[in-house]
């Protein structure tokens, strides 16, 4: 069954942190201002729970009634105490996802548990929502030297708190997603992101300055023609490589601290090697052992993404190439990439071929992220235009 107990303030002449409902009665002794705090506490499997059930005694003794109709008709479902840090934990420790996936929300939800602590799960409010990312760009304000946090960045923190929170709302430990309720004027908006491929005649400076390591040369080289990510390019084994019918699986990807794992869509494809691409292999095949990885560090084992994206940055800036795109993105290795999909779409390949070459799930993604064209070939279609228009 269930009964009423009172909990009083530390200045409350009683002295004790709790008695019973009875005990807390006007005239026992009771100093607290507005009164004592009134809880139903009930027996479960997992031990006592206590309810609150505020200040006012009639109130108390009317949720006590209720909740003892509901467990005699055996559809009490005590409130969970459970704290926000532990069902962080709880629900990161059951989320089946890849980990590279799960070390992205474990990273926000990092910043969460610090702006929230251990407050009760069902108390968390869209006030803790703004002190977390109140507390994202703090962080980063603090840290040597200081740091702007973008909106996009916010934006993906948040989505990542929003879905643990829809996870326990789903699970019914609360009622409401804080996240969901916060007002539009106050959500992080992502940005889109903004091409960062390089042109034709940055890439013509480009490689005579990344001539060595020769390694490097030809990942980055071959990264271009194939429009591979740097973790496929790592896993890539000779194996994947079929030099007479002129293609390379991509089944695998390298992450650090993890290994290989399944690529970004989860699922394989089979790239097709354009003529540079196929020539670049047969050079390379002979300066390597022919088995293992295709591209693999002097020493053996997988290529290091940030030494190889050190020397990138070196080598343009020997070749006096920015490190922001004509179109303001910034560049990575992932550059290459872009550039990929720039080459192919205006030299006039079809979208679903450049989309199954990239993994996109969708064609959208394709064509909205790495759909754009450089602004010398959007100046070249504008001049073919001559004489076409009547006016």
């Amino acid at each position: 069954m269930a009964s009423l107990q009172a909990r009083h303030s530390k200045r409350c002449a009683l002295d004790r942190a709790w008695t019973t409902f009875a005990a807390a009665a006007p005239g026992k002794g009771c100093t607290c201002r507005p009164g004592p705090a009134y809880y139903v506490v009930s027996s479960t499997d997992a031990g006592l729970v206590r309810e609150p059930a505020g200040h006012n005694r009639k109130e108390a003794e009317r949720r006590l009634r209720a909740i003892e109709v509901r467990i005699d008709e055996n559809v009490y479902e005590p409130v969970d105490n459970v704290t926000f840090a532990e069902w962080c934990d709880s629900w990161l420790s059951g989320l089946r996802r890849k980990e590279t996936t799960r070390r992205t929300y474990r990273s926000s939800l990092e910043y969460a548990k610090q702006a929230i602590g251990k407050k009760p799960l069902r108390k968390v409010s869209t006030s803790d929502v703004r002190a977390f990312l109140d507390h994202i760009e703090r962080t980063h304000q603090l840290r040597e030297p200081p740091r702007e946090v973008s909106s996009t960045t916010l934006a993906k923190h948040l989505r990542h708190l929003g879905a643990c929170l829809q996870a326990a709302k789903l699970e019914r430990k609360i009622s409401e997603n804080p996240v969901r309720l916060l007002a539009p004027s106050a959500k992080p908006k992502s940005m889109r992101k903004r091409p960062s491929y390089f042109t034709n005649d940055e890439l013509a400076l480009l490689w005579p300055q990344l001539a060595e390591p020769v390694v490097v040369s030809y990942v980055c080289r071959f990264a271009v023609v194939t429009g591979m990510r740097f973790g496929e390019l790592a896993a890539l084994r000779w194996d994947d490589v079929n030099l007479l019918a002129g293609e390379v699986e991509v089944s695998r990807t390298y992450s650090p601290g993890i290994g290989e794992i399944a690529t970004k869509s989860g699922e394989p494809r089979t790239v097709d090697l354009v003529p540079q691409a196929k020539r670049l292999l047969e050079e390379w095949y002979p300066q390597t052992s022919g088995q293992g990885l295709v591209f693999e560090r002097a020493t053996g084992g997988y290529l290091d993404g940030g030494k190889v994206l050190d020397l990138l940055y070196a080598a343009m800036e020997s070749a006096r190439i920015p490190r922001v795109s004509e179109r303001g993105g910034k560049r990575t290795f992932h550059s290459f990439r872009h550039t990929f999909a720039r080459i192919t779409l205006e030299s006039g390949a079809q979208l679903e071929w450049v989309q199954a070459q990239l993994g996109h799930s969708t064609i959208m993604l394709t064509r909205d992220l790495y759909g754009a064209w450089s602004r010398k070939a959007e100046k070249l279609a504008a001049g073919r235009l001559k004489g076409k228009f009547v006016v």
